[in-house]
């Protein structure tokens, strides 16, 4: 029975992730549907400590697998960390002027210590001086820090860079 419902869990995760979106083609019409929704509620969690944390009814499922499996698993997602993709960064500092240097210095330290959990991105390409702040998936998602951070930062704006890979 464990096998049973161990063989169902890995082939729907299987079947979601290999088919980020559907085609299905009937009668000289092509309809696209949507990719599936990600719960929330398992975003940054490991699936393996999921299986073994007793469910509603105080029951467990207990998985009996090669250590191997599990090490697999885990070097993909430590490899997913240093990928990049195409998203949206908001850049709140650029300048090429003589104090620029220590200017962007500055602004990137008021914006971590005013926001730890956001990453900031300190960068120069002659002659510029960027602070670019988050790693955002969309554009809307970058509108709303936008929105919050346009007070202490009124010149800041919404840039299509590469990010970093979303953890998983």
């Amino acid at each position: 029975m464990r096998k049973l419902i161990f063989a169902i869990l890995i082939t729907a995760l299987a079947s979601i992730s290999l088919s980020a979106q559907e085609t299905l083609k009937v009668q000289d019409t092509l309809k696209i549907t949507a990719p599936p929704v990600l719960d929330s509620a398992f975003y940054m969690k490991s699936i393996f400590s999921l299986l073994s944390e007793p469910g509603p009814a105080s029951n467990r499922v207990t998985v009996e697998q090669s250590k191997a499996i599990e090490s697999a698993f885990t070097a993909h997602i430590e490899s997913s960390a240093s990928k990049k993709i195409s998203g949206y960064r908001i850049r709140i500092y650029f300048d090429n002027n003589q104090n620029a240097r220590s200017r962007s210095g500055d602004v990137s330290a008021q914006f971590a210590s005013r926001f730890p959990s956001i990453q900031v991105y300190r960068t120069y390409t002659n002659p510029y001086f960027k602070v670019t702040v988050g790693d955002f998936r969309t554009k809307s998602d970058a509108m709303h820090l936008l929105k919050q951070i346009e007070a202490d930062f009124p010149s800041a704006f919404v840039v299509r860079e590469q990010i970093n890979f979303p953890p998983l």
